[in-house]
């Protein structure tokens, strides 16, 4: 058990509580915040939690998710999963200005965005050659054809839509995708501007996927579609790692599974992925088909011990589990129905989330009705217990960050805060906060400022301790000292993108104001 918590107690030496500190001699202060548990709901930020589709002014299937704090009316975190063929007609002619609203929508709202790109298999393409869908240009599927290496129809056994499907063996197709993250990696580059406001659009950017491979680009494909090596694949990796050198990247473990020797060519491209990192960390990975049956061999061949592949004494499955601890997990649900085993949709949900510990899942797609993967007239939206397990992960997916005591000393000059730190979420945030403090005047205006040495990427969640429990023992005590301070005012904490993107963070306590800070105590100084 944690210790005895007793919110909102503010001690003051030598003065009363509403008075401004004057005195020249050393005063201490310490105070308390009035913690915000997870069962009163899900703290909305940036990085963590919810994510929407193609960002603007939404929120997804609200649902859901059961606020106690928000910092926007709308989703902070947004996501596309564009296919090449819409965003090159001919060769090297480029139409990157089609994303142009997205990154409007991202400094209009405040979201970030996780770019799936780009998806050479089944999306959502209106190109048809030969009777068949194609999500590359046509002038790669023809060079394809004349080659050696041909790409291949294949009929999907989900929809039973046939698709043109490529080579990856194939260097000219590699070429021209090579090129194509060349000039997107350009467009990233240039500014965008909305309603005054101008920012290169990489900043927008919260992580790239690697979507080249496999169905959706998720990293499957059936065994007729396999390449024979994985060193095809892996040229593929590196391009995303040389065109974008400081931008987190993601990748897909679909195909991460242990089947039969069929698939062994694609092992080392897999532990490539893997341990594969650029400037931004090592990189990300994403799992879709939160909520399904996790019984099934699918799943556990990939994400459990069942996944017997190992190389050079690490097993993949563990890579998988602990990834967190590096690098960001996203996804997003399934569409599913009950089964006659007895499996009910997303009622296992919150046992994923705590196995795994994704940063976000999409609050989207989602069993609604009847759907090729749902046959059955099921909606989660007449399910409690669907939606309560979808309540319970939302509160600790992601970070959740809360101090349990603020020491703050003053004299002479210099400033002392002393605060303890805890993160009763799933994972550690993987963004470049920072932390700033500042001192406000009689009339609000802001007289001081200066930054915390700490770095909230560093704090991570105690593994020991259930998410959600508060054991103010295990807090992380940090302090920092300013001299030449201002000897009156009222002391804030405020926890900002560095970009000026994304919407001041909100803590797991109560007291944030409508500058997106937090009151040190309740007096001034």
């Amino acid at each position: 058990m944690g210790k005895l918590i007793i919110p909102g107690v503010l001690f003051l030496s030598l003065v009363s509580a509403c008075a401004l500190f004057r005195q020249e001699s050393a005063k201490a202060t310490t105070f308390a915040p009035e913690i915000i548990t997870v069962e009163q709901g899900s703290i909305q930020n940036a990085g963590a939690g919810t994510e929407i589709w193609r960002g603007g002014p939404y929120d997804g299937v609200t649902n859901l998710i059961r606020y106690a704090v928000r910092v926007s009316d709308y989703s902070v975190n947004s996501m596309i999963r564009p296919a090449w063929d819409a965003f090159e007609t001919q060769e090297g002619v480029y139409h990157f200005e089609k994303m142009d609203k997205l990154f409007e929508y991202g400094i209009q709202y405040g979201q970030k965005v996780n770019l799936a790109c780009f998806v050479t298999s089944c999306a959502s393409t209106k190109q048809k050659i030969d009777d068949a869908f194609c999500c590359y240009p046509a002038y790669v599927h023809e060079a394809m054809q004349k080659s050696g290496q041909k790409d291949k129809l294949n009929t999907l056994w989900l929809n039973k839509v046939t698709y043109w499907e490529p080579n990856f063996e194939n260097d000219f197709f590699f070429e021209r995708y090579d090129a194509l993250l060349k000039a997107f990696a350009a467009y990233l580059e240039k500014p965008v501007t909305f309603a005054g406001k101008t920012v290169p659009r990489k900043k927008l950017v919260r992580c790239i996927e690697l979507r080249h491979f496999g169905y959706w680009g998720e990293g499957a494909y059936h065994k007729n579609l396999l390449p024979s090596n994985s060193a095809c694949l892996i040229r593929f990796a590196d391009a995303y790692v040389r065109h974008f050198p400081n931008i987190r990247l993601v990748v897909p473990t679909n195909g991460m599974g242990y089947n039969s020797p069929t698939y062994s060519p694609l092992l080392d491209y897999h532990f490539h992925l893997l341990a594969m990192r650029n400037q931004a960390g090592l990189a990300g990975i994403f799992r879709d088909n939160w909520g399904c049956d996790e019984s099934e061999a699918f799943y556990q061949r990939i994400y459990y011990a069942a996944n017997l592949h190992e190389k050079d004494g690490v097993k993949l499955y563990e890579l998988l589990r602990d990834r967190w601890k590096h690098a960001p997990l996203v996804g997003e649900p399934g569409r599913w129905g009950p089964k006659k085993n007895g499996f009910q949709p997303y009622w296992g949900l919150y046992e994923q989330v705590s196995y795994l510990r994704p940063s976000m899942i999409r609050n989207c797609n989602v069993s609604e009705g009847r759907h090729t993967t749902n046959p059955t007239d099921y909606s989660i939206h007449d399910d409690p217990k669907a939606l309560d397990a979808f309540h319970r992960a939302y509160a600790v997916i992601g970070f959740r960050y809360l101090f349990t005591e603020a020491r703050i000393k003053r004299g002479d000059g210099n400033l002392e805060i002393g605060i303890d730190w805890l993160n009763i979420g799933f994972t550690p945030t993987y963004d470049a906060w920072r932390i700033r403090y500042f001192i406000e005047d009689e009339a609000g205006v802001e007289i001081w400022n200066g930054d915390s040495t700490l770095d909230l990427r560093t704090v991570l969640p105690d593994v020991s301790t259930p998410p959600g429990v508060v054991e103010a023992e295990k807090a992380r005590t940090h302090v920092d000292r300013f001299d030449k301070v201002p000897k009156t005012g009222r002391l804030f904490i405020q926890i900002v993108d560095p970009d000026g993107i994304s919407p001041n963070m909100a803590l797991s306590i109560q007291g944030r104001t409508a500058k997106g800070a937090y009151p040190l105590g309740e007096a001034g100084f």
